[in-house]
Formats: structure tokens, sequence, C-alpha cells
């Protein structure tokens, strides 16, 4: 399922009343060169670390504490912010990445090779400044999320695979922001230079709905269900559309399809929010 907007619990139920999902499994999905970092005997090791982090993060946190203690340096440090984000404590893994981040680029706590001790790619530290800035926008830290993916857009190589990937985490945090029009922005270009990347069209009917403009949003979504028609988020975002457009009868009936496809997670409680909402207002 790929993330969308969607309303949230708490938050103002206006046409702006959304936010990008954050999905958890992009935080530890890390590119080539970053990947590299471990030296090659400990690379089974990290892996198999970030594997617990999302799994048993406790678990992974004693490992990588014992590994620090054996001098695993950045890759053991990485698996324990990793553990403390699955853990949901989102500030505190937000910090230790950026700090990993600012060691990686003078060389503190990187492996050696043949005695020269490496230094951070500018990718491996935009991919790392990336995962700050998710977890600062989950910490609902904005400020400190928009400053850490603007050093990771800098940080990356215009064109490349890895901006594309940058430009949606912006999106969010925009979104986050409410600078839809911003997020709208980021999102196009993306779709501009990947046309085939159809999963962000959900996403696109959002910003577009957030920003007003409501034809663009309807045209998006209309083209994501046809290719998704039971992803959760496309039947939650549809639910949003209507109620901007005061049609609350189909409004309610998009949001109980979120709840007859998943009665768990972030879009379940956004849908069964809007649901009470709309019943209350009723009365």
């Amino acid at each position: 399922m790929p993330p969308g907007f969607v309303s949230v619990p708490g938050m103002k139920t206006s046409a702006i009343s959304s936010i990008i999902l954050f999905m958890v499994t992009s935080i530890n999905s890390v590119s080539p060169a970053f990947a590299v970092m471990a030296a090659s005997s400990d690379k089974s090791r990290y892996d198999i670390c970030l594997d617990m982090a999302e799994r048993t993060p406790d678990r992974a946190i004693n490992e990588a504490l014992i590994w620090q203690n054996e001098q695993g340096g950045i890759p053991a440090r990485h698996c324990e912010a990793l553990g403390l984000f699955y853990l949901k404590e989102y500030r505190e893994a937000a910090a230790r990445l950026e700090k990993i981040a600012e060691d990686m680029r003078i060389g503190r706590g990187m492996p050696t090779r043949r005695g020269t001790r490496q230094t951070a790619t500018a990718s491996m530290l935009a991919d790392m400044y990336a995962q700050a800035a998710n977890a600062w926008l989950l910490a609902d830290e904005i400020a400190a999320a928009e400053t850490a993916i603007d050093i990771a857009m800098s940080l990356s190589v215009n064109g490349s695979s890895q901006e594309l990937e940058l430009l949606i985490d912006r999106a969010r945090i925009a979104a986050a922001d409410e600078d839809f029009a911003l997020a709208l922005k980021d999102l196009q270009t993306v779709q501009n230079r990947d046309p085939g990347r159809k999963n962000i069209l959900v996403l696109i009917a959002a910003a577009a709905r957030g920003s007003g403009q409501l034809v663009l949003a309807e045209q998006a979504l209309n083209e994501y269900q046809s290719l998704f028609p039971n992803d959760i988020d496309g039947h939650l975002e549809r639910g949003n559309l209507h109620d901007v457009l005061g049609n609350l009868s189909a409004a309610r009936i998009s949001w109980r399809k979120v709840l007859e496809l998943s009665e768990m997670g972030p879009s379940a409680d956004a849908a069964r929010a809007n649901l009470e909402r709309i019943d209350l207002a009723g009365q």
C-alpha cells in the first residue's frame, strides 16, 4: 500500500485537514551506497540488526548496544536509532540520526578499510538526513523536519532516483505544515520525471484537494482508483473529497469501505474519526 494523505484524528477537518502518512517501512530502506558503510565482516550483522529493529526493536537496541561496546561504530548506532524509531521514540530517533549524519560527514565511527577510515558519500548523508526528517515529522517537529529534508535535498544528485524519493518526503513535510501548494508542486515534479509511478496519484489528489484544485484532485483520484480499486487510502481520500464537496452520504460510504477493507491502522483510524465527526454533526 503506498503512502497517502489521510485525515487524522485531532486535526482540523477542513479541506486541508490532511498529512501525508509516513510509511515506517521506508526509514530503513537505504541506498546501496549507504548499505556498504558496514565493514564486509559486519555486513550480515548490520542487515540482521536492521531487520530486527522493525520486528523486535527492544532486542535490536540491546544488540546494537552490545555491538557499540565492541566498536561497532556508525552501523551499530544506526541500528539503535532505528530501534528507537520503531518503538515510536521519534524525537530521540531523529536526534540520533542527525548526530550520526554529522559524524559520518567527518568519518567519526566509520569503518576503516586498508588502514584508512571511510567518510560518507553525499548520497549516504542524504539518506541519513532524510531518515531524520521523517522521524522529526512523526515527532511533530515540522521545522526540524524541514531543515533536515532541505539538507538531504542539497546533497542529492539532480535528476537521480534518490532526489525523487526526497521530493516525496518533502511533500509529506510540506503537507504537515499545510503548505499544499509546495506538496503538489513536488509531487507533480516526480510525476513528470517518472510518469509510470502511479502510486503517488493518491498523494497528488490529496494535495490538489488541500490547495483547492478539486477538478485535478478528482482526476488524479479517478486514475488511482482505477489502478488500485481496493486500496484503503484511495477510498479514504475519496471520502475526504466527497466531504469537501458537501456530499456527506457518499463520504460515509467511502469511509465505511475503508473499515470493511481494514479495521486497523492510521487510515482506518482516520475513517472512523471522520464518520464519528459527521455523525455528531448530524445530531
